[in-house]
């Protein structure tokens, strides 16, 4: 569907073509959110928007780009959801994101559980629409720590953080929620630290230190940290 030129409403056949992408995307989120992706067929969509068959390839080319489309609609409300704070410490900040990520998460439980987090039964282009979304949480957070998502230190143990973080919330939804909210956003932070120490194992630099100070990371990990490592200045990294 060509979009309308600037400046000109849409015209009649516009709108009733939008209306009826709005209907299969919102039909594809309920089916998606009900049964896992293997589940849900075509046929299944387009009876639920009460729309004709061959529409659904008109507007989408088919369910693989339904379904990634569905995605990134879900996503988007996720990243408004939780839209990091502008002011306030750090640690503070980033346990209110993860806060409001689990709260999301336990609101919708079915969208969480059947296409929030099923990113390994993810067709080629949502598994891009998946990674896309991780890769822009992945950067919010280091933009937040003062660190270079491009680092190649960080690529593994940031990366191996956010996929841990989505098997963590999977397991909570699915044995019934077993710690609080507030409990599980607080092992979050605590598991980004180890993944940054793991980082600066690596290759230690001011940056990752600074990062690890900024979320406690400190002196009081001596005792637990047989790898500890006294830093020029003569504060302890970890």
């Amino acid at each position: 569907m060509a979009p309308p030129e600037a400046g000109k409403p849409p015209t009649r056949r516009q709108l009733a073509a939008q209306e009826t992408r709005q209907k299969l995307l919102r039909a594809a989120l309920e089916n998606f959110s009900r049964r896992p992706y293997g589940e849900v067929t075509v046929g299944d969509i387009a009876r639920a928007a009460g729309v004709a068959h061959g529409l659904l390839s008109h507007h989408f080319k088919g369910k693989e780009s339904l379904y990634a489309e569905a995605v990134r609609e879900v996503d988007q409300r996720l990243r408004t959801a939780t839209e990091f704070a502008s002011e306030g410490p750090v640690v503070d900040r980033l346990r209110r994101h993860f806060t409001a990520h689990l709260v999301f998460l336990s609101e919708h439980e079915d969208i969480a559980l059947n296409l929030v987090l099923r990113r390994a039964q993810a067709a080629d282009v949502a598994s891009a629409a998946f990674e896309a979304t991780r890769e822009e949480g992945v950067r919010a957070i280091c933009a937040l720590l003062g660190l270079d998502a491009d680092d190649p230190a960080l690529l593994l143990p940031v990366r191996g953080f956010g996929a841990a973080c989505d098997e963590m919330s999977l397991l909570w939804l699915r044995n019934g929620r077993p710690v609080e909210i507030g409990a599980l956003a607080d092992a979050w932070i605590t598991l980004l630290a180890g993944s940054i120490r793991a980082a600066y194992g690596f290759a230690p630099s001011p940056a990752l230190r600074e990062a690890l100070h900024t979320l406690g990371w400190g002196a009081a990990r001596a005792t637990v940290d047989p790898m500890a490592e006294e830093t020029p200045e003569g504060q302890d990294c970890r």
